[in-house]
């Protein structure tokens, strides 16, 4: 009675249990690879995602036959039949479709093609971030996949300039829920800084494409402002994706400047991320003396203009209304004076020692342009950007007049380079007869143009520059010709009844204010009546 052994109740059974099968019949249609494994495959196709999830390949599915169509014969879709020897097997390995895991429709797949295509028209020099880096960060990445995504969307269903201003396009709505979504995940998710640059980057691109020049200048500030906390990189330290974006954000830091964006401040000690060199100060002086490729080329011509439009310095007197920017500083007085243009002049060793370089390539190009069109137009585009450099610093930042009208064969040069770059650019986008807004990402002639509309009096030069904007209406990043021919029409017809004189100097005595779809002109108009200056402010829509 005592016995505290654990009871413990046996029954005797007539005999073992069966396992029972689920009620839901045996599937095999799995594919090949859950079949060896002898795990439940979803039947995915082309590609099962289990596969896909754990071991990164799918092994696809055994052709099997096909029961009869159920459906009429005048319904029934009818497949040709390939021609195929009996003795003969054919094995198929399926690739796996990983679209069908990243997109949640086929619109989204068609936006994010449409992506893909947009930027290939849009660059006209290569692009890793651009065209290949983003791509495969978007299949892991949502915040880079909606972004990469509202760009596709705002461009596949804006054609018109109307449209793309206006948010008329077809998938306007596609566009804003991306953006935003994209945003949303930026603000709330935990990303690496390369990755969150890289987000802004395609933001940045979603503004200028819709005409938001404030926005698009604030995101260009924004991301500036988070390199310029990054720690200097040194040799292998540094991270391929952050060059890439790098790279990209000071080419666009030009075109900042252009608007009277925000620069990081310079000390004793330290120096921006957009200057500042590996082994000396600033990058450069790191310049090499030959450059292997055109896209090389490039990457230090942004060097070169970025140092030379903050150290001369130079001023535009360009603003846009709403940037989170503070205003730009104004020239000081002493600007004007010879030591101050002599101080600008000497920065001219740096567009040599880049001309010097770029050299061999020009007359390769120049050479092979039967053979590699392309290459030759490249290396038309950064001779006229070097040309107009050149030209800014030879006239001591737009402010010696006669010597303004010494360098009168690099204008025209800048003109006839840039008529042959529109027209070619123009006959591989024309739509119909007539002539559509082109959108670029990058360089183009617009900003050359508009400064030697600035510097240059003559009135055959500045109504040849008026005629090339209004035959090739155009957007390269912030730059929009409507913006600028308004004000060119404008200066002509003052100009032409002596209310704008030609010692004028517009860095001095100008300022223009971007608007979102408007541009106000500050200017000093000469008044025959009462032979005095007056100040006159005037807007116009464009």
């Amino acid at each position: 009675m005592n016995d505290l052994r654990p009871m413990i109740t046996k029954f005797a059974l007539d005999s073992k249990p069966q396992q029972v099968r689920a009620s839901k019949p045996k599937v095999r249609s799995g594919c090949v690879t859950c079949k060896l494994r002898r795990v439940k495959c979803d039947e995915g196709r082309p590609a099962c995602a289990a596969c896909l999830k754990y071991q990164g390949h799918c092994g696809g599915y055994k052709e099997t036959k096909t029961k009869p169509s159920k459906l009429p014969p005048k319904h029934r879709l009818l497949y040709p039949k390939p021609k195929q020897e009996k003795s003969r097997v054919l094995d198929v390995l399926l690739e796996p479709n990983y679209s069908t895991l990243v997109f949640s429709s086929q619109l989204e797949k068609d936006h994010f093609d449409y992506w893909l295509s947009f930027t290939n028209t849009a660059i006209l020099f290569r692009s890793d971030l651009l065209t290949q880096i983003i791509p495969q960060l978007s299949w892991n990445d949502p915040a880079i996949k909606h972004a990469a995504l509202a760009v596709g969307a705002a461009a596949l269903g804006a054609t018109t300039r109307e449209q793309r201003l206006l948010g008329r396009g077809r998938f306007d709505s596609d566009a804003l829920f991306h953006y935003t979504k994209s945003m949303n995940i930026l603000y709330s998710t935990p990303m690496s800084l390369e990755r969150t640059l890289t987000a802004c980057l395609l933001f940045i691109i979603f503004e200028c494409f819709r005409g938001n020049k404030a926005a698009g200048l604030n995101h260009i500030n924004h991301g500036s402002r988070i390199l310029d906390q990054c720690p200097p990189s040194q040799g292998a330290d540094s991270s391929p994706l952050l060059e890439e974006v790098m790279t990209s954000f000071q080419y666009l830091s030009l075109q900042s400047w252009t608007h009277g964006g925000a620069h990081p401040k310079e000390t004793k000690t330290r120096v921006p991320w957009c200057c500042r060199g590996r082994k000396t100060r600033y990058a450069v002086d790191e310049m090499p003396t030959k450059f292997e490729t055109l896209e090389a080329a490039r990457r230090w011509w942004n060097v070169v203009r970025h140092h030379v439009e903050h150290h001369a310095p130079l001023y535009t007197g360009f603003i846009v209304e709403g940037s989170t920017a503070p205003l730009p500083e104004k020239p000081p007085l002493e600007y004007t004076s010879p030591s101050s243009q002599a101080r600008v002049r000497s920065f001219v060793r740096f567009t040599d020692a880049w001309h010097l370089a770029f050299q061999p390539l020009a007359v390769k190009a120049e050479t092979e342009k039967e053979a590699d069109f392309k290459s030759y137009y490249k290396a038309i585009s950064l001779r006229i950007h070097y040309l107009y450099l050149w030209s800014v610093i030879r006239c001591a930042g737009w402010t010696d007049v006669e010597d303004t009208k010494r360098i009168m064969p690099a204008f025209m040069d800048i003109i006839s380079m840039s008529r042959q770059l529109l027209e070619v650019h123009d006959a591989e986008n024309r739509n119909g007869a007539e002539a559509t807004e082109i959108f670029t990402i990058e360089d183009g002639p617009t900003w050359p143009l508009c400064t030697v509309f600035l510097m240059c009096t003559m009135p055959g030069v500045r109504h040849a520059i008026v005629k090339l904007f209004k035959d090739f209406p155009r957007r390269d990043g912030l730059w929009d010709t409507s913006a600028f021919l308004v004000i060119m029409e404008w200066v002509n017809t003052m100009a032409s009844t002596g209310r704008i004189t030609n010692d004028q100097r517009h860095v001095v005595d100008c300022n223009v204010v971007f608007g979102e779809s408007s541009v106000t002109v500050e200017k000093q108009l000469w008044d025959p009546v009462v032979l005095d200056w007056e100040s006159r402010s005037v807007c116009f829509s464009y």
